[in-house]
């Protein structure tokens, strides 16, 4: 395919490097790629594979995809007269996101002084993302919290086509520091909303209790891209301040995240997909210095703390590569320029692979749904968990690692929540327990009954349940839910051992299931749960995730 992306230059700055990335691996996966800039002057500060030219050639050329994020008159006007079959706007940013929404009280007139002068300066840039963002082009958010802003503010549907980290240039390494110092490293960029001023706040602070503290940064430096891995490996602490609410995806974050250095940042959308309070990172509120302060004291004195956020976060960060963002670019582009061909193949695919095919069916799915007030994939697909649990290996694989787990506890009365058709409810049957199936489905219900008599299944919502077992089990149901604290504040009083609470694992370079409010990855998982239970134990696969949890009182 002939890919192209339209940018304003091609210097040092983090959104640039997105392009740049991308670009080179959907290069290595052989498409025509070009990079069309103010100048069309190379890439100088890292390896660029992709073609490089001038603005004035855009309009020259035909383009199956072309693709854009800087909201500028330029790259806008390019991009509506271009010649293609697919237009793109890929948000980075949303800046000042507050005046996006058709807000009576943001209008200038109502606004104070300081806001004022924001949206002055900012008026243009504003009036054209907006734009951007109305226009029929696809849209696609660079991070989680984007995607999700975008839909609930805005009503704009858009695809995730998460930021990354390149580890072959972002990786530990072991620098020799000098004893007596302790080393925190920031960017040092001085531009509005990065936070500088606020670190060097907090620095003077914090050196008052601990005088060994070196601040060093990197900003304007000249540093090479080969020697950056350096940089953060040489810092004891990683701090970064940026206060803009509408930030997109924070490279720094995520590059000192990759080279073991642990974290402080401040608590942002930007940072939201990788940075998890006391798990990856400290969090703490923009433009709070003595926050800041407290949390690099804190990281100074307590090394297993460094240790765990280091390593939590490493591990974490290692998910977010530039070859996956392209690869999903790819799929996305195919996807939309084959749209004829989609019914046909989610039908071909159903037929012929009944163990995925609730997944890619999700939009017919999600259809068939509105219309009941329920999922109603049971009138469609009739029983299908007995039938996927004989042909879906991932699919057996979970609900034997769920019996396996309930096989080692002692044997009680258990209540499965979100039953379904009574597949899980059966076995747990069969291996001993006393169990109790409920469901707001009547079809599903229905079908369980006609499956298996040994378990008491009724239709019955969660909130109607005032009995007590020992175990409870709420086996792929938080994914579903508006409100995930309600159902784990309620499950609370009905249980009397312990409950087993499973999720999928948030896959970033999947669409989300349709039928999904909310996707989880680890740490977005054990904060849920710390909030109401004590966990007390955890599980992950690559699909699943799985907690053992006890009430905190020990009731």
């Amino acid at each position: 395919m002939k890919i192209s992306f339209v940018e304003p230059h091609l210097r040092l700055f983090g959104g640039i490097r997105r392009i740049v990335e991308i670009s080179n691996h959907l290069t290595a996966r052989e498409h025509d790629v070009t990079i069309f800039h103010s100048d069309g002057t190379p890439c100088e500060w890292m390896e660029c594979t992709a073609k490089v030219k001038s603005y004035d050639q855009v309009l020259q050329e035909s383009h199956d995809a072309i693709i854009y994020n800087d909201p500028n008159t330029t790259d806008y006007e390019l991009v509506e007269k271009a010649d293609a079959k697919l237009k793109i706007f890929y948000v980075l940013g949303l800046y000042e996101k507050e005046f996006l929404i058709q807000n009576p009280a943001m209008k200038p007139q109502n606004l104070n002084l300081k806001l004022k002068l924001l949206f002055r300066r900012n008026r243009k840039r504003l009036q054209l993302l907006k734009k951007s963002l109305k226009s029929p082009y696809l849209k696609l958010s660079n991070a989680t919290w984007e995607k999700q802003w975008l839909q609930e503010n805005m009503g704009i549907d858009s695809e995730l086509l998460i930021g990354g980290v390149n580890p072959e240039i972002f990786h530990p390494l072991t620098i020799e520091r000098k004893a007596s110092e302790i080393r925190i490293l920031c960017s040092g960029d001085q531009r509005q909303g990065k936070g500088t001023s606020t670190i060097l706040e907090a620095i003077e602070i914090a050196k008052k209790q601990e005088p060994e503290i070196v601040l060093d940064t990197y900003h304007g430096q000249g540093i090479v891209q080969e020697e950056m891995a350096k940089k953060y490996s040489s810092a004891d602490i990683f701090v970064e301040a940026s206060h803009s609410a509408g930030a997109g995806w924070n490279n720094p974050v995520a590059e000192a995240m990759a080279c073991k250095v642990p974290v402080i940042c401040t608590d942002i959308g930007a940072v939201q997909d990788f940075a998890f309070h006391e798990k990856t990172a400290l969090l703490v509120p923009p433009t709070n210095p003595k926050a800041i302060a407290f949390a690099i004291l804190r990281l100074v004195r307590d090394e297993k703390l460094r240790e765990t956020l280091r390593e939590n976060a490493y591990c974490h960060i290692g998910q977010f590569e530039w070859q996956k963002s392209a690869k999903r670019l790819e799929e996305i582009i195919n996807s939309k320029l084959g749209k004829k061909n989609e019914l046909f193949s989610k039908i071909h695919f159903a037929i012929n692979n009944p163990g995925k095919a609730l997944n890619k069916m999700g939009t017919m799915l999600k259809k068939d749904s509105q219309k009941d007030q329920g999922f109603g994939k049971y009138k469609l697909h009739g029983a299908y968990h007995w039938d996927l649990y004989k042909s879906d290996l991932i699919y057996t694989k979970h609900v034997d690692c769920i019996v396996e787990n309930f096989a080692k506890k002692a044997k009680g009365s258990l209540l499965d929540v979100g039953c379904g058709d009574g597949l899980i409810s059966s076995l747990l049957a069969k291996s001993g327990f006393k169990t109790k199936g409920i469901d707001k489905e009547n079809e599903g219900i229905r079908l369980a009954r006609g499956k298996c008599s040994s378990v008491d299944f009724e239709v019955k919502d969660i909130f109607d349940v005032n009995e007590q077992f020992d175990y409870l089990l709420a086996s792929e149901i938080i994914e579903h839910l508006p409100d995930a604290d309600k159902f784990l504040q309620k499950i609370k009083g009905l249980f009397k051992k312990e409950a087993f609470v499973t999720t999928p694992n948030k896959n970033y370079y999947n669409r989300m299931d349709p039928y999904h409010t909310k996707e989880y990855s680890i740490y977005e998982f054990e904060l849920l749960l710390e909030k109401y239970f004590e966990i007390s134990q955890f599980n992950s696969t690559e699909h699943h995730l799985y907690a053992w949890i006890k009430n905190k009182d020990g009731r």
